[in-house]
């Protein structure tokens, strides 16, 4: 599995996930917002991006600009955590995670759903 880009602003939830990623020595990264990180994308080439439907929504317009702006964004496939109609501008999303998380099945999650596309 190559590199997660894990993006929620809920960072205990991020801290869980993280530490049992790097526990199996899988590539990852944590954001806690969505800001500024689209050069992060291109600097990274993640595989996937884990993105947290609340996270984007707090600055929705940073996040669809950077995306606009982005083709390295606009190539990511996407999972997201949570659903909503303000989000359907991404175009490569790929699956969906639902809350409460378990962190110890969301490495076999991710990579069932990226397994799905090959």
């Amino acid at each position: 599995m190559g590199l997660i880009l894990w993006i929620d602003q809920n960072t205990f939830a991020g801290t869980l996930v993280e530490k049992v990623f790097k526990k199996k020595d899988l590539p990852f990264y944590g954001l806690s917002k969505v800001d500024d990180f689209a050069y992060l994308v291109e600097d990274l080439t993640p595989e996937v991006i884990v993105l947290d439907v609340e996270t984007a929504l707090s600055n929705l317009e940073a996040f669809k600009n950077q995306y606009e702006a982005s083709e390295a964004l606009k190539k990511t496939p996407f999972i997201l955590i949570g659903a909503d109609e303000s989000l359907n501008f991404i175009q490569r999303k790929i699956g969906e995670l639902q809350r409460p998380i378990e962190p110890f099945e969301i490495p076999q999650k991710i990579s069932t759903i990226l397994n799905k596309l090959s």
